[in-house]
């Protein structure tokens, strides 16, 4: 059985998040679960699968995330996150990409890695980030400024986003 590694240090890698508008703030949300990604803190992990409503599968607690489960916050190499980003499966949400941090218990996984802690490190905004508002992207980019790292635009909508950073980054 191999160990899973504790990381001290941050590792890097990416992610798509849904961009969420509340109170006039916007937030960065997970693609695929109702969470929110707080600003100015790390968030934290936890394993949800022991709230199962039907006993027979509730699991038992644990700390996220673990080797046995699929919890964890998730993030991957940048060519696997090209699906996350694409307008077809998420159409009429706001999508932003960008490098996450992840620390503590890092797990890799075959959809990338799963981490127990996590922060964005830099967050990318597609063109068409502010469409579903009528707003533009420096709207966005701006809503997103209370995380604290660096933003930058894309000349590219957001089905592009991951080939446009792609290269970029081997130019």
């Amino acid at each position: 059985m191999n160990r899973v590694p504790d990381y001290v240090e941050q590792f890097v890698a990416w992610r798509v998040w849904r961009v969420v508008r509340r109170d006039g703030e916007y937030i960065l949300g997970s693609i695929v679960k109702r969470t929110l990604w707080p600003a100015g803190e790390a968030l934290a992990a936890e394993c949800v699968g022991h709230q199962r409503l039907w006993p027979r599968r509730r699991k038992q607690r644990h700390d996220a995330p673990e080797a046995q489960c699929d919890c964890g916050i998730y993030a991957a190499p940048l060519d696997r996150v090209g699906p996350y980003a694409a307008e077809a499966p998420f159409g009429r949400i706001a999508r932003v990409l960008g490098e996450v941090a992840l620390w503590g218990t890092v797990i890799e996984c075959e959809y990338g890695y799963r981490a127990s802690h996590a922060y964005p490190a830099r967050i990318y905004v597609p063109a068409d980030a502010g469409d579903p508002w009528r707003l533009s992207w420096e709207d966005v980019a701006l809503g997103l400024w209370r995380y604290g790292v660096p933003i930058e635009p894309l000349a590219a909508r957001a089905a592009e986003a991951t080939r446009h950073l792609a290269e970029r980054r081997a130019a």
